[in-house]
């Protein structure tokens, strides 16, 4: 049996099935679609601007920080995407969305706020663990102290079992 880092050494990496076909679909539906809805994607198009530089500078294989600012930055979007589609989808209406210092100001926010995401959570996950860890550590020692008060010294020994009960 040929194992996937094998596979990948002879250039045979595995595919995902379905792949090509999805896209073209996904495509052709676009294309389809691009004239009912180009203010839509002139909005998307250059909104996702702070996505693309993520996406471009992401070094991490599964882009986990594109993934973040990209979701962030897409909730600050659709606010103005649907006022875009409920004032009408016109050119006009887009071209004045994307003037707007307003909309500039949440889409940015909330992209740098992914952003922070990216930088914060990891931070706070690791002080948590750490202070965690702490606070267990005090427990073990005062459950050895109890023990040590009930059992004698012998208890907190790192020598073998053997060496200290006879078998």
């Amino acid at each position: 049996m040929v194992k996937e880092k094998d596979q990948k050494k002879a250039g045979n990496s595995p595919k995902k099935k379905g792949g090509k076909a999805k896209f073209f679909f996904f495509m052709l539906v676009a294309l389809f679609a691009m004239p009912f809805m180009l203010p839509t994607v002139m909005i998307l198009v250059v909104g996702l601007a702070p996505t693309y530089v993520a996406f471009l500078t992401d070094s991490d294989p599964e882009k986990t920080g594109a993934t973040s600012v990209g979701a962030m930055n897409v909730a600050g979007m659709v606010p103005f995407l649907i006022d875009l589609w409920l004032k009408g989808q016109t050119q006009a209406n887009a071209i004045a969305i994307l003037s707007s210092s307003k909309s500039w100001l949440v889409i940015l926010g909330a992209a740098a706020i992914g952003q922070l995401i990216i930088y914060a959570v990891p931070q706070a996950i690791a002080t948590m663990s750490l202070a965690h860890a702490e606070t267990r550590i005090k427990a073990l020692k005062k459950n050895l102290d109890l023990l040590k008060d009930s059992w004698g010294p012998e208890v907190a020994t790192a020598k073998p079992i053997s060496t200290i009960v006879p078998m």
